[in-house]
């Protein structure tokens, strides 16, 4: 596979933190009274920015009201994840190589930029990325293809450079919708519910220099 640029969502492929987001928006919910279970934060919450899911759960909530619920909800998230933090297995390995070889390298993620910040800085990510775009730099989230359109474009290449790495369903599709070639990455879903979506699939980046035929 010939590429130029690589795209990756952040959570559940940079970090796989799909667990701590899940006992987050549990907390939230028990508190909240709306009813979430797993199978609901896979098919309709994940891969969604704080702007989609909001005004799902509230009756016309004000800018005001989702921001507030948003720092609650990522303030949960983050003291439950910040004390176990790590790059996903062989991340930071393949950054390395994708930047030995000149390949381009952006981030495409619905997350708020504080979550981006909370992962990158202490994980000393920042460095590898060309691009970032979070969630607040888009009108509409994945599945919309918005996302990944601006990272090409940030990029300066065409969609058919670029290969995305995704595990959620919303995102898969997203990068299909913007032309790139999708990698499904078996974090939030099993290998086996990706299967049809994508193709290409690995566990971890222990797998994606093969893969990609570095």
């Amino acid at each position: 596979m010939k590429i130029k640029g690589v795209i990756f969502d952040m959570d559940g492929v940079v970090v796989d933190n799909h667990e701590y987001h899940f006992k987050a928006w549990m907390h939230f919910a028990k508190k909240y009274k709306f009813e979430l279970n797993e199978q609901i934060y896979r098919d309709k919450f994940n891969g969604k920015t704080n702007a989609d899911l909001f005004p799902m759960i509230f009756a016309n909530p004000s800018q005001e009201e989702m921001k507030r619920y948003a720092d609650e909800k990522e303030g949960m998230y983050k003291e439950l994840y910040a004390p176990v933090m790590k790059a996903h297995t062989g991340l930071i390995d393949f950054l390395e190589l994708l930047k030995k070889y000149r390949i381009k390298i952006a981030l495409g993620t619905s997350a708020p930029p504080g979550n981006v910040d909370f992962v990158l800085d202490p994980l000393k990510l920042r460095q590898f990325f060309d691009v970032i775009v979070d969630g607040t730099q888009v009108k509409k989230g994945k599945p919309d293809p918005e996302v990944y359109q601006l990272c090409c474009a940030k990029l300066g290449l065409e969609a058919k450079e670029c290969v995305v790495f995704e595990d959620s369903l919303a995102g898969l599709e997203s990068g299909e919708r913007a032309g790139c070639t999708i990698v499904g990455v078996a974090t939030s879903h099993e290998a086996y519910e990706l299967e049809g979506k994508t193709s290409l699939i690995i566990h971890d980046f222990t797998e994606a220099k093969k893969l990609l035929g570095l």
